[in-house]
C-alpha cells in the first residue's frame, strides 16, 4: 500500500495518457512487419548489422566498419554519430530479432520522447492541459510524424527530434531545483543529444545554450544550466572530438554540392509551402506525394500562444518569447532570403536541406501552442467540463488534420540482413559504404577501386575475408592470414626474399602495423590508397590492428573527465542551494475529469482511423493500372514498349522570359529494365531549335532498372527560361534516352510503329 500511494503521489498520470495520444503515430511500426525501403533506413538497418558483428566479436566501439565499401573498410563509426545503432543493438542481439527489429525500436521510441519529453516540459512551465497540447502538436506534426521517420528513414535525425524535448525539459528541471538524479540526467541527455546525429543534435544543442543564456539574463536561471550543456558537451567529446580533429582525413566535400540535389540553395521553402494543409498520400506512386509543411493545426495554436505573448497575457513570458524568436529565426533559415546566412556561415551548407529545420520550427510551435492554450484556459473561470472540452479539441485539432499521414503506403519483408547482400547492393551503385556519396572515402584514396572478387568471397560463405594481394606475391612467398578480431589481422609469412605486402585495406589514421612486435611505417599504395607492407626475406608475423589516434584518446580522456566531473558536482548539490518551483504533478479531481476528456477524445478518433476510415481507404489515394489520380494532365504515351508516359502537371501555360517552369512526370515501368534510361524536358522555339531545357540523369531521381511494375514514378523539372526569349508558342516535350548509347526511345503508336522521339506535352505560349 505505501508503494502504491508512493507512486499515486510521485507519478503523473499524465504521462500514460501521452502514450495514448502518440499510439495513432506509433500505429504503422506497431502494426506492419518490416521497414521501409528505397529510403535511408536501409542504410540504418545494414549499419547496426554492422555495428552488431563488430561488437559480437568484442570490438565495443568500432570506429572502422571493415566489411563496407567492397570489404576495403570505411571510417563511418569514427564521423556518423552513434547513438542511434546503439540503441538498436540490444533489440538487434535478442534472439529471433535482427537489425531491422532493432532500428523499428528506434523509430517508436523517437516518437515516444518527442511527446513525453515536450509533455513534461510545457506541464512543468504552463500546466497539464498545455502539456497535452504540445504533445500533440509535436508529435503529429508533418516531419515528425511522417517526413522524417517515413518518407527519407533517417532514423538519427528522428531520434535528434526525440531527445530535443527532452533534454529541454531536463534542463528546466535543473534550473527549478537541483538533485543528483535531475542534474545527472540533465548532463547525460544533453550528451545524447550530441551523439543522435551530427547536424541536428548540434544544432539542438545551440537552442539549448541560446535558452539557458536567455534564462539567466532573465534572472529565471543560475550558471548551473550552463555548467550542464558543457559537461554534457564534454561527456561526448569523445565522438565530436575526432569528427573535428580528424576532418581532412575523408574528404567531406562531397557533403556539399552545387545545383545538385545536396546544394542548399536548391532546398528552401516558401510560405506557401509551410502554410499548407496536409495532402492525401498516393499509395500508387514509389515516393508518394507530400508537402514540406508545418500543420495548419500546428500555424493555428501556435499562433494562439504568440497572440497571448502580445497581449501580455501569457504566463512566464520570458519564456514565450524565446520559443517566438527561436521560431522566427529556424523560418528565416529555411526561405530563400537567408541564402546570404547560408553563404558566409561556413558550417551551414552541410545541412544540405533548409527544410531539415522543421523539425525544431515544429518543436517552437508546439510549445508556443501549449502556452497559448493555457494562457486561454487562464483567461476567466472556466468550469471543470469547458477546460477538459476546450483541450481536448486543442488536442484533437493536430491529430485530425495529419490523418492523411498515419496511414503511409504499405512496405514489403525488408529480406535479409547480411554482409553479402550489403556487397551486392554497394556492387549496383546504389551507395557505398551506406553513404550515397562515398562521403567518408579515406583521403588518400586518389581513386575508389572497383569490387574484387577474392576479396568478397568470404560474404559468400560467411567466413572471414582474405584482403591479401595474392596475385602480387612473389614466387614463393608464404602468407597464411588468420583474423583474431574484425580490427585485428595477424599474418604468418615465409619469404624467400624481401617483398611488399599488399593488402586490400584502405589506410586510415588508426591503423597500426608490427613486424615480429615491433612498429613500422607502411607505404601508400597508390591510387586505391591501400596499405603496403615491407616485409625482408625469412619467417616473420606482421600485425595489423586498428587502434586509437592521439587525437581518440584525448577524447576519450575528456569524455571521462567529465564524467567524473558530472558525479562529483552531483553528489555536492544541495537542493536547499537552489531555487525549487511548487509541484506540477496534480492528482485532483479536475485532472482526473481532463484526463478523461482527453483520453476520450484521443481514443475515438483513433478507434474510427483504425477501424472505419483505414479500411475504406479514405485517409489515402490508391492509383492503380495506368491511372495516375494526382496528375493535372492525364496522358497514354508508349516509349518503345518499355516505359509509358501516363500524366504531367504544369506551373503555367503562359510565361515571360526569365519565368521559371515547373513539370512534373509521371512515368511507368511495362517490363523489368536493364538499361537505366536519362529523361530530358525541352522547350523548342517556333522554328524547332532549343530554347530551354531540364535533363536528369534518373527520372525521378530513381535509376529506371529498379522501378517496380506496380507504381508510378514522379519526376520534376524545374526549367529557367532565358530573359531573351521572343514572342512566340513554344512546344513543350518530354523524352528518355541512353546516355551511353547516345539513342532516344522512341515513342511508339498503338500499333507499334514509330511517332517520333519524344513527346509532346502541351504548347507554352510567351506573350
Amino acid at each position: 500500500m505505501r508503494f502504491l500511494a508512493w507512486v499515486k503521489a510521485h507519478f503523473d498520470v499524465g504521462f500514460l495518457v501521452v502514450l495514448t495520444v502518440c499510439l495513432l503515430a506509433l500505429w504503422p511500426f506497431l502494426s506492419r512487419a518490416s521497414l521501409p525501403q528505397e529510403t535511408d533506413v536501409e542504410l540504418h538497418i545494414f549499419r547496426v548489422a554492422e555495428l552488431s558483428y563488430l561488437v559480437r566479436r568484442g570490438e565495443w566501439y568500432p570506429r572502422w566498419a571493415p566489411n563496407f565499401c567492397h570489404g576495403y573498410g570505411y571510417p563511418i563509426f569514427n564521423y556518423y554519430a552513434p547513438l542511434a545503432y546503439y540503441l538498436a543493438l540490444p533489440v538487434e542481439l535478442l534472439p529471433r530479432l535482427d537489425a531491422v527489429d532493432g532500428v523499428k525500436f528506434v523509430f517508436v521510441l523517437a516518437l515516444l520522447l518527442a511527446g513525453l519529453g515536450m509533455y513534461g516540459f510545457v506541464r512543468d512551465n504552463w500546466g497539464r492541459p498545455a502539456g497535452y497540447v504540445a504533445a500533440a502538436a509535436y508529435v503529429y506534426a508533418p516531419y515528425v510524424l511522417y517526413i522524417d521517420p517515413h518518407a527519407r528513414g533517417v532514423l538519427a535525425e528522428s531520434l535528434s527530434l526525440g531527445l530535443f524535448p527532452m533534454a529541454l525539459w531536463a534542463l528546466d528541471r535543473v534550473r527549478r531545483g537541483g538533485t543528483f538524479v535531475r542534474w545527472v540526467t540533465a548532463v547525460f541527455l544533453t550528451a545524447a543529444l550530441l551523439l543522435s546525429h551530427n547536424l541536428m543534435g548540434m544544432f539542438f544543442f545551440g537552442l539549448l545554450l541560446a535558452w539557458a543564456g536567455w534564462s539567466i539574463v532573465n534572472r529565471q536561471s543560475s550558471i548551473l544550466s550552463a555548467a550542464v550543456l558543457l559537461l554534457g558537451l564534454l561527456l561526448s567529446a569523445f565522438f565530436w572530438l575526432p569528427v573535428f580533429l580528424e576532418r581532412n582525413a575523408v574528404n567531406l566535400n562531397t557533403l556539399i554540392g552545387v545545383g545538385d540535389n545536396y546544394d542548399f540553395r536548391t532546398h528552401f521553402l516558401s510560405w506557401g509551402e509551410l502554410f499548407t494543409y496536409t495532402r492525401r498520400l498516393d499509395w500508387g506512386a514509389t515516393a508518394p506525394q507530400f508537402v514540406f509543411n508545418l500543420g495548419v493545426a500546428q500555424w493555428l495554436l501556435g499562433g494562439l500562444g504568440a497572440l497571448m505573448l502580445l497581449l501580455r497575457r501569457a504566463r512566464q513570458p520570458w519564456q514565450i518569447a524565446f520559443f517566438a524568436l527561436s521560431l522566427t529565426v529556424v523560418l528565416f533559415l529555411m526561405l530563400p532570403v537567408s541564402t546570404f546566412v547560408w553563404e558566409r556561415l561556413p558550417f551551414l551548407p552541410y545541412f544540405q536541406f533548409p527544410w531539415r529545420l522543421l523539425g525544431a520550427a515544429a518543436a517552437m510551435l508546439a510549445v508556443l501552442a501549449g502556452a497559448g492554450v493555457a494562457t486561454l484556459l487562464e483567461w476567466r473561470q472556466w468550469s471543470e467540463r469547458s477546460v477538459g472540452g476546450i483541450t481536448a479539441v486543442a488536442v484533437a485539432l493536430p491529430i485530425l488534420l495529419s490523418l492523411p499521414l498515419t496511414q503511409p503506403a504499405p512496405w514489403p519483408d525488408f529480406g535479409p540482413v547480411s554482409t553479402l547482400r550489403m556487397s551486392l547492393i554497394e556492387h549496383s551503385g546504389r551507395w557505398l559504404g551506406t553513404t550515397s556519396t562515398a562521403d567518408y572515402v579515406p583521403a588518400t584514396v586518389d581513386m575508389i577501386p572497383e569490387r574484387n572478387g577474392n576479396v568478397v568471397a568470404g560474404f559468400l560463405t560467411n567466413s572471414s575475408l582474405d584482403r591479401v594481394n595474392r596475385p602480387t606475391l612473389p614466387a614463393g612467398v608464404i602468407v597464411i592470414s588468420n583474423e583474431v578480431t574484425p580490427l585485428h589481422f595477424r599474418y604468418t609469412i615465409e619469404a624467400p626474399e624481401r617483398f611488399r605486402l599488399r593488402l586490400f585495406l584502405f589506410d586510415f589514421p588508426g591503423w597500426t602495423v608490427r613486424l615480429n612486435g615491433e612498429i613500422v611505417q607502411p607505404e601508400l599504395g597508390r591510387p586505391e590508397g591501400f596499405i603496403v607492407i615491407p616485409v625482408p626475406a625469412g619467417e616473420h608475423v606482421v600485425e595489423v590492428r586498428f587502434q586509437n589516434t592521439p587525437a581518440r584518446t584525448l577524447a576519450w580522456l575528456i569524455s571521462g573527465l567529465a564524467l567524473l566531473l558530472t558525479l562529483i558536482v552531483g553528489l555536492r548539490i544541495s537542493p536547499s542551494t537552489i531555487h525549487r518551483s511548487q509541484c506540477t504533478v496534480h492528482n485532483s479531481q479536475f485532472t482526473i475529469s481532463l484526463d478523461r476528456w482527453v483520453l476520450a477524445s484521443v481514443l475515438l478518433i483513433t478507434a474510427v482511423a483504425l477501424l472505419i476510415l483505414s479500411p475504406l481507404g479514405v485517409l489515402h489515394l490508391h492509383s492503380m493500372g495506368n491511372q495516375v489520380k494526382p496528375a493535372q494532365t492525364a496522358v497514354y504515351a508508349d516509349f518503345g514498349r518499355q516505359i509509358w508516359l501516363l500524366g504531367y502537371d504544369a506551373s503555367t501555360r503562359q510565361a515571360q522570359p526569365g519565368d521559371e517552369l515547373q513539370v512534373t512526370l509521371y512515368w511507368k515501368a511495362q517490363v523489368p529494365l536493364d538499361i537505366n534510361y536519362q529523361v530530358f524536358v525541352h522547350v523548342l522555339a517556333p522554328d524547332g531549335f532549343l530554347s530551354a531545357q531540364s535533363d536528369k540523369i534518373n527520372p525521378g531521381d530513381y535509376p529506371t532498372r529498379r522501378w517496380p511494375l506496380d507504381k508510378y514514378v514522379r519526376d520534376e523539372h524545374v526549367i529557367h527560361l532565358p530573359e531573351g526569349l521572343a514572342p512566340g508558342h513554344y512546344r513543350v516535350v518530354a523524352g528518355l534516352w541512353s546516355a551511353a548509347d547516345g539513342w532516344r526511345l522512341p515513342v511508339l503508336d498503338a500499333g507499334g510503329a514509330q511517332l517520333g522521339d519524344n513527346y509532346l506535352l502541351f504548347t507554352l505560349e510567351i506573350p
